[in-house]
């Protein structure tokens, strides 16, 4: 963390992290007018399916997934957001089943920042590209007034062992690897509320750890399908994952993990942007939502930035995956629901179990 108490990032933001994201409903709507499929036989992933990540093959055993993501501030101290951004970027790779190799900077400033602020950003995102392994070769800065900043990653990964997000199979369980919140938590910044200091570490802690031990694990177990949780909430993400794969889910709401405190300072007359997208676009969805406890649909509904993964796979190896993402840091990974076969003649794809 750097010494720059007194220069604010979010101030200069309406929507910090993925409460910038562009809605559910609006993204299907532009995507909607073009052919997204593509003819060239090596192209393995494409938009089409809305997964995290392209996957281009190189060899029959060597692919490349390619990735971008960038967004405005949502924490004040510059060191702290370029960990973030970084952490963030990196994670759509480890969700297909890659490794991060290569990354390029996208950087928007206003004018007047401080040489010193930029240099802090990306002094914080380099620490974590370092960490994972990913050479930052170089990028592209323009001025804008509103500070963004973020990276293009090319991650290495076997063919023959992508994870797509619409592979969920009926009698997985679900698991998340990060405590939901973040969005909720870092909205209240710009508030200077006393009470959410605690809350705000521990949602800083989570949002600079890579998914990469994570990923590291779930390499090693038959998982079906995974999706990181960022913009569309754990609810928005869940929804795409299971109607993708034509499957129908049930989510246990008591077991999905929570920042220390978050049910205490929810505030839903102060969701980010993107998180009241979410839920004005999952309520025409989702006919169980509506009758959700408005703070506990906040919560499930909130724009995550650099969150977890949330992965399907067989009972008999849930156990062990847990055990293992506890070890490793993910102290509140969790179990949180299951799949099941899709019933034709019910309108509910998401079962909430109170």
């Amino acid at each position: 963390m750097s010494n720059y108490k007194e220069f604010k990032l979010t101030q200069y933001t309406k929507s910090g992290g993925w409460g910038a994201k562009f809605s559910l409903e609006d993204l299907g709507q532009i995507l909607s007018l073009f052919n997204l499929e593509n003819k060239n036989p090596n192209i393995l992933v494409d938009a089409s399916t809305r997964d995290d990540a392209a996957v281009y093959k190189i060899t029959n055993d060597t692919c490349i997934a390619l990735t971008v993501d960038f967004f405005p501030p949502n924490v004040d101290d510059p060191y702290t957001y370029g960990q973030i951004s970084a952490a963030n970027s990196m994670s759509d790779i480890y969700a297909m089943g890659g490794d991060p190799i290569i990354g390029l900077n996208i950087a928007a400033f206003p004018k007047k920042f401080p040489i010193k602020i930029i240099n802090n950003i990306l002094l914080g995102a380099k620490e974590k590209c370092d960490e994972a392994g990913l050479s930052i070769l170089g990028g592209h800065t323009i001025y804008d007034d509103e500070p963004k900043y973020g990276l293009a990653v090319i991650g290495k990964i076997n063919c023959n062992k992508i994870i797509k997000n619409n592979t969920a199979k009926s009698g997985d369980l679900l698991i998340l690897t990060k405590a939901l919140g973040t969005g909720i938590i870092t909205q209240l910044i710009k508030k200077d509320s006393s009470n959410i200091d605690s809350a705000l570490n521990e949602s800083i802690n989570s949002m600079t750890m890579l998914n990469k031990k994570a990923a590291e694990i779930i390499k090693n177990y038959p998982v079906n399908a995974c999706v990181d949780i960022t913009g569309f909430g754990l609810l928005g993400h869940l929804y795409s994952m299971i109607s993708q794969s034509n499957k129908n889910c049930e989510l246990n709401i008591n077991d999905i993990p929570i920042f220390e405190g978050l049910d205490s300072i929810v505030d839903t007359n102060n969701l980010a942007t993107g998180s009241i997208e979410n839920i004005k676009y999952l309520d025409k969805k989702l006919s169980g939502l509506k009758t959700i406890d408005s703070k506990i649909k906040s919560i499930i509904c909130d724009a995550q930035t650099s969150g977890g993964l949330l992965l399907s796979t067989p009972p008999k190896f849930a156990a062990e995956i847990i055990g293992k993402l506890n070890k490793s840091g993910h102290k509140k990974a969790s179990i949180i629901g299951s799949v099941t076969k899709k019933k034709e003649f019910e309108n509910k794809i998401i079962n909430f179990i109170n």
